[in-house]
């Protein structure tokens, strides 16, 4: 697939024609700019590994740079829980899973039926003059908001959504219980492996390119929610040219790396820990080995990447660009073989990090970056301001505008995230601070230990930087939870 060619000049260029546009229609006797656009883009367990994030880092990311070229990259971006279900249910409901009490994602944490009163992202625009649409994953296709039927009446004028099929296939050549020899992996969905058929996100590039190429009435919220690199982690065969073995990088695996964390933090590591058990006991280029797994991850995430150069090239095709704003996000983070894990479900950064992009013409500033940690229960509040909506004074996050406007703006606000009840993380600039229910915790320096080898919450002189944290969280938590039951 080949990378469609642009410069940094891109962004400035649709800002121009924008401001332009917007001027022609004052002009002509409008009373204000038409409304903007929105083409919300969600992608499935990606990280921070890629070039987007540092050059030197193994999985490339063309198309993400390429968008990041035309407004800001948020290069301290985190979710609100590192779990698809909750994670979702936050940026699409603008509440944090201590308001909501979404906290996995099981249909037991039900977001309805906890919160009635709940009005998602989507259906907020819709009720106030625009259209909303979408297709692929973006409420959780297993979870509370994904298979309640409300989801989609409440929140979509038309939606497509795309689950992957989980039928094994010959040319699956990953690690399943399917392969003789190969190990007790319960099923198709953690394989891995070249991919030679329809990829599920094929289906929804096809259904979101129709909605860009209908007649649009009103002001449109376009959703497109990416699958990959979420399990199984394939990719077509051509991807895979661009992570020859025999370059592989893995992530750094110290051995008792989890000897100075509690009990609480082991278990979370150890959430699906099939997965890690047994492809660390291959250490070669087996099928189902670490180091296979690790690359198709690669591959995977590449892939990913290339769908969202399509979108932008369908969107850039419809003439729609210079009036659209874009924002980009990853539903959580990933870890691979790190922290004796291969999957999120913890508080540390590989879990909680993310990509996020927001292009807003005449706004952002074309290549900016601001490395103020946010979270991405900014989304809501940030797209109604841009949208010159009313303002929803109950969402949990903050508007990103000023940080849109100046990257180096003043930002009190840390980036906190949740995994189950009771246990948080907090984000500043340089800390991260992890607070479980048991009342053990953990503290990271990431000038000095980013992939967060040693613990420093024992240790007496960081004793002003954990009391810090704990205010931060203490008077994060007593506002949340307060939605009508």
């Amino acid at each position: 697939m080949k990378t469609p060619t642009t410069t940094p000049w891109t962004g400035l260029v649709l800002s121009v024609i924008a401001a332009l546009g917007w001027a022609g229609t004052l002009a002509a006797g409008g009373s204000e700019p038409p409304k903007p656009n929105v083409l919300f883009i969600a992608i499935d367990d990606m990280n921070d590994w890629t070039t987007l994030f540092d050059k030197g880092n193994p999985i490339k990311t063309p198309n993400l740079e390429r968008l990041a070229a035309r407004g800001m990259f948020f290069s301290r971006a985190y979710c609100a829980a590192p779990a698809c279900n909750p994670s979702r249910v936050a940026i699409l409901t603008g509440y944090s899973p201590m308001t909501t009490a979404c906290y996995d994602n099981g249909g037991g944490d039900n977001a309805w039926q906890s919160n009635p009163a709940v009005i998602t992202l989507p259906d907020y625009f819709r009720r106030h003059g625009y259209g909303a649409k979408g297709a692929g994953k973006i409420f959780h296709h297993g979870g509370s908001m994904g298979t309640d039927p409300r989801g989609t009446e409440r929140s979509w004028d038309e939606f497509q959504r795309l689950v992957p099929t989980r039928a094994p296939k010959p040319n699956y050549n990953g690690y399943t219980r399917d392969m003789p020899g190969a190990g007790p992996l319960p099923s198709t969905a953690f394989d891995w492996g070249e991919h030679n058929q329809k990829m599920v996100d094929e289906d929804m590039l096809e259904k979101v390119s129709a909605f860009m190429d209908e007649k649009w009435e009103k002001p449109m919220f376009l959703a497109a929610g990416i699958f990959k690199p979420h399990l199984p982690f394939y990719a077509p065969p051509d991807v895979f040219k661009r992570y020859p073995m025999k370059d592989l990088v893995l992530p750094q695996m110290p051995e008792h790396d989890l000897d100075d964390v509690p009990p609480i933090a082991i278990r979370m590591a150890h959430r699906e820990h099939f997965i890690y058990s047994n492809v660390t006991k291959y250490r070669g280029d087996e099928p189902q080995s670490i180091r296979r797994m690790v690359q198709c991850y690669q591959a995977s995430a590449d892939y990913a990447d290339s769908v969202v150069g399509r979108l932008l090239d369908k969107l850039d095709a419809s003439g729609r660009a210079a009036n659209t704003i874009i924002v980009l996000w990853a539903d959580h983070g990933y870890h691979l073989g790190d922290k004796e894990s291969c999957v999120k479900f913890t508080l540390w950064e590989k879990a909680n990090r993310v990509p996020f992009i927001i292009v807003a013409p005449g706004v952002t500033q074309p290549g900016s970056r601001c490395a103020a940690p946010v979270s991405l229960l900014d989304i809501y509040p940030t797209l109604l301001e841009l949208a010159g909506l009313p303002k929803k004074p109950d969402n949990d996050g903050h508007s990103l505008v000023p940080l849109l406007k100046n990257p180096q703006a003043a930002w009190p606000h840390p980036a906190v995230m949740t995994m189950g009840l009771g246990n948080h993380a907090v984000r500043t600039p340089r800390w991260r601070y992890i607070r479980y229910s048991d009342a053990s915790d953990e503290l990271y320096d990431h000038e000095n230990d980013p992939w967060e080898w040693k613990n420093l919450a024992g240790d007496p002189q960081y004793r002003n930087v954990i009391q810090e944290h704990r205010a931060l969280l203490e008077s994060y938590e007593p506002c949340r939870r307060r939605l009508a039951k």
